[in-house]
């Protein structure tokens, strides 16, 4: 069998490369990004590299997209990207003929914490056969958004990179926290934030994960960045900030906290006590309802104390550290592929139907014009002589 994997930003190929990396052996398994202007950096594919040695990722350019995926014949795409972006790579795979009535099996997923359920996720996602998610609580929420949309089946797997986590050994004194760029928004509270990490106890020490370094690109934009904001505040003792891999960064760990961020679930697997700060509220739009009954909960004044718990277990087994035996995506991938191979494939319905301004939007993000990309490229080298 052979899988191909469209990635288009540093998060969801981190995804893919690491839930294929959990398929049978005798699968054939292809990465591509898929050129766009938040295509992960040189460094960011690296770290992902890093995490799984022995895999190979290739780029290509939007307009060669259907092109490479005929050479390649893969049976199952599995196009691991963000909402806007698979709109657009589905509408270049129709136009180039790829989806037609021998079409591979189309496989799609979100890769972090994706609870409650988000009907535009699934609305991005209409015309694929297979979505996957990573709890039993999220399979729930999402089966029933998906019933009531015509969405895709709804399948089980563990977030991949779980499994990747070794235990932190005792005796580390670092301070973790997972910076994101969505939440909070406002530089106020990441200057709270900053603050609390700021007045931790002298014997622990604050480190600031990044997902991207200056210059570099994330799936979502972050307007006020912790590094920024830190230079413009009074330095009462030093704030290291990180780029790289996660579970690197946990190794010294004596403790993570986050607003929401699946590192969490990284941290809880290796063992490390967390906190996840409710000092904002605890909604949807700060992406921490999935943590109401964890025991994690805990505001700045719990941070700047350095206090850290560990998650029930009920809270566990419901969401993200199910048994391994309730997993069933790869078995769902195989009935999938040999309904193809029997040609009982359903034909690809289409994705959800937009107008045409919208259409260019998404294609205008998959293939900017020229001097957007010179921009780009003179920003990423100005900024790499910066930290040289």
């Amino acid at each position: 069998m052979r899988i191909l994997t469209l990635s288009d930003s540093d998060s969801y190929l981190k995804w893919a490369v690491s839930l294929t990396a959990r398929v049978p052996e005798q699968w054939a398994v292809r990465h591509l990004v898929v050129e766009n202007v938040i295509a992960p950096s040189p460094a960011q594919v690296e770290a992902i590299l890093a995490d799984a040695p022995g895999r190979a990722i290739g780029r290509t350019p939007a307009s060669t997209l259907a092109r490479s995926v005929k050479r390649l014949r893969p049976d199952v795409v599995l196009v691991a990207a963000t909402g806007p972006a698979v709109s657009g790579i589905m509408d270049l795979l129709g136009w180039g003929g790829v989806l037609g009535p021998d079409r591979p099996v189309l496989v799609t997923g979100l890769p972090g914490i994706s609870f409650p359920a988000n009907e535009l996720a699934v609305r991005h996602r209409q015309g694929f056969d297979l979505m996957v998610l990573h709890s039993h609580r999220e399979r729930s929420a999402y089966a029933e958004v998906s019933l009531r949309m015509a969405g895709p089946e709804i399948a089980l797997a563990h977030l991949p990179f779980l499994r990747m986590v070794p235990p932190t050994p005792a005796g580390g004194n670092e301070v973790v926290f997972a910076a994101q760029s969505l939440v909070p928004a406002e530089p106020e509270r990441r200057r709270a934030l900053l603050g609390a990490l700021a007045e931790l106890p002298s014997t622990l020490r604050p480190v600031v994960k990044v997902r991207a370094l200056a210059g570099e690109r994330q799936a979502h934009n972050e307007r006020y960045p912790y590094a920024e904001l830190w230079r413009g505040m009074e330095q009462k003792r030093e704030i290291e900030f990180r780029a790289g891999s996660m579970a690197v960064a946990l190794r010294r760990a004596a403790g993570f906290v986050t607003v929401s961020s699946t590192a969490v679930l990284e941290a809880i697997a290796a063992g490390v006590p967390s906190l996840v700060l409710d000092e904002w509220g605890v909604s949807g739009e700060l992406i921490n309802a999935v943590f109401a009954d964890s025991g994690l909960l805990g505001g700045l004044d719990d941070l700047a104390a350095g206090r850290f718990a560990t998650p029930h277990p009920d809270w566990l087994r419901d969401n993200y550290f199910h048994p391994g035996t309730d997993n069933d995506w790869v078995e769902r991938i195989r009935d999938l592929v040999e309904s193809r191979a029997e040609g009982r494939l359903a034909a690809y319905a289409g994705g959800p139907v937009e107008s045409w301004p919208t259409r260019l939007r998404r294609q205008l993000r998959l293939q900017p014009p020229a001097w957007a990309w010179r921009g780009s490229r003179a920003l990423r080298r100005a900024t790499g002589r910066s930290r040289r």
